[in-house]
């Protein structure tokens, strides 16, 4: 029995015109009719892959691999195999991809010169490039870029002008690395790469501009794969992980509620086709419940993220901080920072470690903003540049130096702002609030407090705004005495020697002893006993 060639024209038709659903609806009852020609099955499971169905997908590629080879085309058969394989591996089924790309490997290798060669070079050096050996897979992304000259085969030239450019970030020449970078993504804008492999790259791009913490770029180019995914609509798995950076972006933005829901959704739609961006998406679920104050729903989701594989952090490590274990909250980001070198997967952990204030997660407080500074100004960095420069103006202001610290400060406020980023912006205006307090100028830290508590309260960062509270319970008199020096003046009130309240604070002994000789300046008074009564009768202790 032979297939209907109306009814096959208007199938191919659809799948040309993208209209997927009725592409497959129409190739599943021609299919039930009579078999399919190997071109008009790999059209159906096309279809099957945009539209996410990914089992039916296997299913039918499995079907092409067996039809090319039976046609003696190992070439298309092997490249058939890797196309079943990658997507199996991306969705969690380790032994079944590994299976696939191993047959992908066997077939291929009694055609030597074939252009297909070159995406089994492409996955060998994302595995060398994922185990750390930045040499080997420059190496390796070399060798797809030749191929692809050689070949004239867009497709790998873009992706290996990618991966060299991934390879040059992790060497630290930043430059190169976007010169690469741009150029893979000329290719891909102007359609002339293979759809599923430009997809992958639109979503690496958008990935490389969250870790560059380069916000601008990640809005440019979360709008280009939009754009692009509408044109393949449903794009599941690719809208999908569009819809994840579309959520770190909107979190950013202080949309909390969509971006939530945006997440949620995004679980929901990648679980079965990408393991990694599902686990990201339960991950950026943890951070908005973290951020709005719903700790045990952040954990349930950081646990779900867990499970599929992504470490929480520094997430988890925050949310204990919340919770009030800043011990705890340390030691995780202790080992997270001690199990990796790579300066863009440590700004985030550098980032949480600053926020807790530790002294045990990779160095001293110094250090740590130190080498986030480092990383932001190598890799033009506008997110971690904010966060450095609200890094140093906590610690000059610890340190006793309130006019540097302030201006510090006000340069944070300034980038978060331009950023569009109203959540960090209001966290700096306390601190800033803090430290004109130990100016003395109360009228403007009250200024600044009424604002950044406002624009919390809008965000729905309850629990910010509790912390922020129980940190200052009751504005007294303090007659110009600095946030830290107050913590030094609480710490000795509770019978603790000079060492003891280094220890305590993560401040050398003597810093504390010239916070004393401060304290003692600005109070009038001629000792800790005198201080310590002091602190008591105007309710600072």
């Amino acid at each position: 029995m032979t297939v209907d060639d109306d009814r096959l024209d208007a199938a191919r038709r659809a799948c040309a015109e993208r209209e997927w659903a009725t592409a497959r609806a129409l190739y599943v009852r021609l299919r039930a009719e009579g078999p399919l020609e190997v071109d008009d099955l790999a059209a159906l499971a096309d279809c099957c892959w945009w539209l996410g169905l990914m089992d039916e997908y296997v299913a039918t590629a499995a079907e092409v691999v067996d039809q090319r080879m039976a046609a003696g085309d190992a070439a298309g058969a092997g490249m058939a195999a890797l196309e079943v394989g990658v997507p199996e591996l991306v969705r969690g089924h380790v032994a079944a991809g590994a299976g696939w790309l191993a047959r992908a490997r066997r077939l291929l290798a009694d055609v030597p010169d074939a252009v297909e060669h070159g995406y089994l070079l492409l996955l060998d050096a994302h595995d060398a490039l994922d185990a750390g050996d930045v040499a080997g897979a420059d190496r390796l992304a070399a060798q797809v870029l030749d191929l692809g000259d050689r070949h004239a085969e867009p497709t790998l030239q873009a992706h290996g002008l990618f991966l060299r450019g991934r390879c040059a970030l992790r060497r630290g020449r930043v430059a190169e690395a976007r010169r690469l970078l741009d150029e893979a993504m000329v290719p891909v804008l102007g359609g002339r790469t293979a759809p599923q492999w430009a997809g992958d790259l639109y979503c690496r791009m958008m990935q490389v501009c969250h870790e560059l913490g380069d916000l601008p770029r990640a809005q440019h180019w979360t709008e280009v794969t939009e754009r692009w995914c509408r044109g393949w609509a449903p794009a599941t798995l690719f809208s999908g992980i569009c819809r994840v950076h579309r959520v770190q972006l909107l979190q950013v933005h202080g949309q909390w509620p969509q971006a939530l829901e945006e997440a949620e959704r995004a679980a929901a739609d990648l679980t079965g086709l990408d393991v990694t961006a599902a686990a990201e998406a339960h991950y950026r679920v943890g951070e908005l419940h973290r951020l709005r104050g719903e700790l045990d729903a952040a954990r349930e989701a950081y646990d779900r993220s867990r499970g599929l594989g992504r470490d929480p952090q520094p997430g988890l490590a925050l949310l204990h901080l919340d919770a009030g274990h800043r011990g705890r909250a340390a030691t995780m980001l202790g080992a997270a920072l001690d199990a990796t070198t790579d300066p863009l997967t440590r700004a985030p952990l550098l980032a949480a470690a600053i926020e807790v204030g530790l002294d045990s997660a990779g160095g001293t407080p110094d250090e740590l903003v130190e080498e986030l500074s480092e990383i932001a100004d190598r890799h033009a960095s506008p997110v971690w540049r904010a966060v450095a420069c609200r890094g140093r103006g906590v610690l000059l202001a610890a340190h006793g130096d309130e006019v540097a610290a302030l201006r510090e400060l006000r340069e944070a406020q300034e980038r978060w702002q331009q950023i569009g980023a109203p959540h960090e912006t209001a966290c700096v205006r306390h601190e800033a609030a803090d430290v004109l307090d130990g100016l003395g100028d109360h009228e403007s830290a009250r200024a600044e407090r009424e604002l950044a508590t406002a624009e919390l309260e809008e965000l729905g960062a309850t629990h910010e705004i509790a912390r922020r509270t129980a940190r200052h319970p009751r504005r007294r008199r303090t007659d110009g005495l600095s946030p830290r020096e107050v913590e030094v003046l609480v710490a000795v009130a509770d019978g603790g020697t000079n060492r003891e309240v280094g220890h305590r604070l993560h401040i050398s002994e003597r810093t504390v002893a010239r916070h004393l000789a401060n304290i003692y300046l600005k109070l009038g008074t001629p000792s800790r006993t005198a201080a310590v009564s002091w602190a008591r009768e105007h309710a600072l202790l």
